[in-house]
């Protein structure tokens, strides 16, 4: 097998070749834009090696996140390789790269950042055994608040405890491997100007769920990423049910978010969901407010749920808003994962 795997989201250039189950690399700690140097430097290491392009029969690059026009160059330039040679391609999300880098290094290690801009840093978080990515950048009093351990990181950033990884082709090669990620999609984690100024400017509203809005709310339960996702019919007998309570967010008078909930001797929260784009905007902190104010008017003094280990941004939202583990149910998911059976008193 020959494989090509670039990482462009980085100052240094990071250009991985596998020929043959034997690794070379060009590590370019480079003072020009990447896309300046790339091109060069890969014909160099091709031919070094006596290969052309034309060999390679996988290629692979780092989606971010990290250096927008880094991601920009690197990804493009896959592209176009894998569309002119009919190869296939794969996307490495630079936090795993990051994290597997460091686990190997230091085994103290559970966190890992890498820094945007000014105060602003992409997290990496080990919780339940997942490798949690967040969605939005933390501050460094957030990222430092995370763990008492060393932070791995590709430049110390401004972080004291910051432990610094060093490259190593096999590691990179592995987290080539074991990604599934074939959309080349560029992994940014951050809106863009236009998209934070719409926001501010929108109309955020919380109130009970109208049936008029079942398709919507529907397209956003079946897209969840996550283990124990409603059916559509699932959810269209759940609207038909009076045993079961929805409340929604809008945003414009779009669909934006949800939480589904079944009253029964407590109020169950079945089904919570934000759209990702709308996420870290404090929506699902208030949904779950809406479910206790509906809770205390019920006279009930218990909201409990079921989530899977593996959704940890669910996971994190519930713990924020004061939810304890009540049991662990092994196994209990279709994908094999736990379900933390938790509950908040009211």
């Amino acid at each position: 097998m020959k494989r090509l795997i670039l990482n462009t989201a980085e100052s240094n250039l990071t250009i991985l070749l596998e020929k043959e189950n034997k690794l070379f690399f060009t590590f370019l700690n480079s003072t020009a834009h990447h896309n300046e140097t790339m091109l060069p430097e890969i014909d160099k290491l091709l031919k070094n090696h006596k290969l052309t392009i034309n060999d390679i029969e996988e290629f692979g690059v780092v989606v971010g996140p990290g250096s927008f026009t880094g991601i920009r160059v690197g990804v493009a330039t896959v592209k176009a390789f894998r569309d002119a040679l009919n190869v296939k391609a794969k996307g490495i999300n630079n936090l795993d790269l990051l994290f597997n880098l460091a686990v190997s290094q230091n085994n103290k290690i559970d966190t890992v950042a890498i820094l945007g801009s000014t105060d602003s840093y992409f997290v990496a978080k080990k919780i339940n055994d997942v490798v949690y990515k967040y969605e939005r950048n933390l501050t460094l009093k957030e990222l430092t608040s995370l763990t008492k351990n060393p932070i791995g990181m590709y430049a110390e950033g401004g972080v004291e405890n910051a432990y610094i990884v060093k490259f190593d082709p096999q590691i990179m090669l592995k987290t080539y491997l074991d990604s599934n990620d074939y959309s080349l999609m560029p992994v940014y984690y951050q809106l863009s100007q236009a998209e934070r100024e719409k926001l501010k400017k929108g109309k955020f509203e919380f109130k009970k769920f109208n049936k008029t809005d079942t398709e919507k709310l529907i397209e956003i339960e079946t897209n969840s990423i996550v283990a124990n996702t409603l059916s559509k019919q699932e959810i269209l007998d759940i609207i038909k049910n009076k045993n079961y309570q929805i409340f929604v967010c809008k945003f414009n008078g779009e669909l934006v978010g949800y939480v589904i909930t079944q009253i029964t001797d407590e109020v169950n929260i079945v089904s919570i969901a934000v759209k990702r784009e709308f996420r870290n905007f404090g929506i699902g902190t208030n949904l779950i407010k809406k479910v206790e104010n509906f809770a205390k008017r019920k006279e009930l003094n218990t909201i409990s749920l079921e989530v899977s280990k593996t959704n940890v941004t669910a996971y994190l939202l519930y713990q924020k808003c004061g939810f304890k583990l009540r049991r662990v149910r092994k196994k209990y998911y279709s994908d094999g994962s736990d379900c933390f059976e938790m509950a908040k008193q009211i």
